[in-house]
């Protein structure tokens, strides 16, 4: 009898943990299908900042953190409000829009992230919102890949960014998580400026 208990007991907790990694899973692919532009039309680009599901949360935000859809604030793309391409090479990429998004992502021209790299966003806690500037770590992980079609460039990025600064005040913040930045582009035009800027 005491024998069936341990085997149910041991069988409940790997179907939960089971459950837990395939819930894991499948809220990783959302925010993968999130930063993709496979299937938009040219020129189209798309940012999304992840966070750790426990990283300052509410507890009723975290279900919908496990799914993947617990950060969709917390992205923009060409669609979003004053969305910009400020810049597109090779080897860098400038993106802004409103609400305090700015991206700078440099490269050594073999998909290795460097120096001046960094994003500006807002990040919600709980009942505030915190402006940060986020830089990644020296040596820097990730990669900023980018392939040429015709004149212009497609690409694809993931950054690992732990070192953020208030970007209002300057000061280092504490025990803030890495924030894994995912993105892509595709059909930008190399080395100009949006639009909008070059009519002025």
């Amino acid at each position: 009898m005491r024998r069936k208990k341990i085997l149910l007991i041991i069988i409940a907790v790997a179907l939960l943990l089971a459950g837990l990694v395939l819930l894991l899973l499948r809220g990783r692919r959302n925010y993968l299908e999130l930063a993709s532009v496979a299937g938009q039309p040219d020129g189209a680009f798309v940012v999304q900042v992840e966070r750790p599901i426990l990283s300052g949360r509410a507890p009723w935000e975290i279900p919908r953190a496990i799914l993947g859809s617990g950060d969709r604030e917390h992205r923009f793309g060409n669609m979003s409000p004053g969305a910009k391409v400020a810049g597109v090479g090779p080897t860098h990429l400038e993106l802004s829009a409103d609400g305090g998004w700015d991206l700078v992502i440099e490269s050594n021209g073999q998909g290795r992230v460097v120096e001046g790299t960094h994003l500006v966003f807002i990040l919600r806690l709980f009942d505030r919102s915190l402006k940060l500037n986020c830089r990644p770590a020296e040596p820097a992980p990730g990669h900023f890949n980018t392939s040429a079609r015709g004149n212009m460039l497609d690409g694809d990025f993931i950054l690992y960014l732990p070192q953020c600064k208030n970007a209002e005040s300057g000061k280092n913040t504490a025990g803030l998580p890495t924030f894994t930045v995912r993105g892509s582009f595709k059909g930008l035009q190399p080395a100009t400026v949006n639009d909008s800027e070059s009519k002025k």
